[in-house]
């Protein structure tokens, strides 16, 4: 089985998908983005998924992806080795350690963790912080958040 290939990114720059209603994954995202030094850009899954018909809401929800120039999908732990060598080569080339087998496992095994607690551990970002609203896709906040529940 090969791997999932989608629309190239826009201007083939490649595009990290992260999850917007998730604070942890918001600011992330931010920061990988910043390590590429402007090599790559990141989008909110919620406003961008459209662009990349073969990536799924429930696949890009399950972890971050990584569309590359070519239109190839990395997912989780390897899309956070890949983004990184593109502004960071050294670091991005000892990050290739990720590929050693048990090393590989573990990583996957802790991202998928954190993944799926990721708004327990670290909650949602406030709807009213998304640029077009796109966080609601997701969930819904009381009209007033300081109002008792």
């Amino acid at each position: 089985m090969g791997r999932l290939q989608t629309n190239s990114p826009q201007n083939n720059t490649p595009v990290v998908l992260y999850d917007g209603a998730c604070r942890l994954c918001t600011s992330q995202a931010q920061n990988l983005a910043k390590l590429s030094k402007g090599q790559v850009v990141s989008r909110a899954l919620q406003t961008e998924l459209k662009n990349f018909p073969h990536v799924t809401e429930a696949e890009a929800l399950k972890e971050i992806k990584l569309i590359d120039e070519r239109g190839y999908v990395y997912g989780g732990a390897e899309a956070i080795v890949k983004l990184i060598n593109y502004g960071q080569p050294i670091l991005g080339k000892l990050l290739y350690l990720y590929y050693i087998p048990g090393l590989k496992q573990l990583a996957n095994i802790t991202y998928a963790w954190v993944a799926r607690n990721r708004y327990r551990l670290f909650g949602k970002v406030p709807e009213d912080a998304c640029d077009d609203g796109a966080c609601s896709v997701h969930f819904n906040l009381p009209a007033n958040p300081s109002s008792p529940k």
